[in-house]
């Protein structure tokens, strides 16, 4: 028998909640995030695009550190994949020793655009805020597919410096927003393979990005960039960024 009144309202409270169902839509901003480690967090969109409304996912990485300084902002970098629920991959060193915070986002993935462009929204909105983030010191990248959605995530978001783009150009979505066009970042970096068949699109890229493109080549096809040549267009990317 419970004779703690207080106890009792708890165990309650517990009980109605999950017969309704309760439970937090999107991970609560005041969660502590460990260093280090991936935490997934869900995220909602509700910045005037009704179209883009939902849930949506990432997973982040917090540089060690993170915690000690309340006041210090950090760069932080998005990677997309055309498989979806992206990973650090050959970039994961570079990242670490940099000391950014990692954003790896889940639904963005080859396919339609919406989900795509609803999980970076989402995701860009959410780290914003819960997240100390430097001005100017947003880098954005994917292969293929994910490169083609990283050119556009920095056309339609805020505060970014840079992006690598790795074995593929821009991408266009179906209002005809095109990547890049217009978009006056620093730095814009392309990792390509010898025998990828996109290789025609440098071209076009050294034509209508100027001298902020620098391409770096590699022996391969079309595939994530190796970790040596990837390193140098973060290191590039990076260098034109605000410290």
């Amino acid at each position: 028998m419970l004779r703690c009144p207080t106890l009792l309202l708890i165990l309650m409270s517990a009980l109605v909640g999950a017969a309704d169902g309760v439970a937090p839509r999107t991970t609560p901003v005041e969660l502590v995030i460990k260093e280090g480690v991936e935490t997934r967090i869900a995220c909602d969109h509700n910045g005037g695009y009704s179209k883009y409304s939902g849930i949506y996912h990432y997973r982040v990485v917090l540089p060690k550190g993170y915690h000690a300084d309340a006041t210090k902002a950090w760069p932080v970098i998005f990677i997309a994949s055309p498989g979806g629920n992206a990973s650090m991959g050959n970039m994961a060193d570079w990242i670490k020793k940099h000391a950014y915070i990692a954003i790896l986002l889940d639904e963005s993935k080859n396919g339609p655009w919406d989900p795509s462009v609803g999980n970076f929204l989402a995701a860009n909105q959410d780290v914003m805020k819960r997240f100390r983030i430097g001005e100017g010191r947003k880098v954005c990248t994917g292969f293929s597919g994910g490169s083609r959605a990283s050119s556009v995530f920095v056309s339609i978001g805020d505060n970014f410096g840079g992006v690598v783009l790795q074995g593929a150009g821009v991408g266009t979505l179906d209002n005809g927003i095109q990547g890049l066009r217009g978009v006056q970042i620093p730095a814009v970096a392309l990792t390509m393979g010898k025998k990828d068949p996109n290789r025609g699109e440098i071209k076009q890229l050294r034509e209508t990005q100027g001298e902020r493109l620098q391409v770096f080549e590699f022996e391969g096809g079309h595939q994530w960039a190796p970790k040596e040549t990837v390193e140098k267009a973060l290191d590039y990317v990076d260098g034109k960024l605000p410290k």
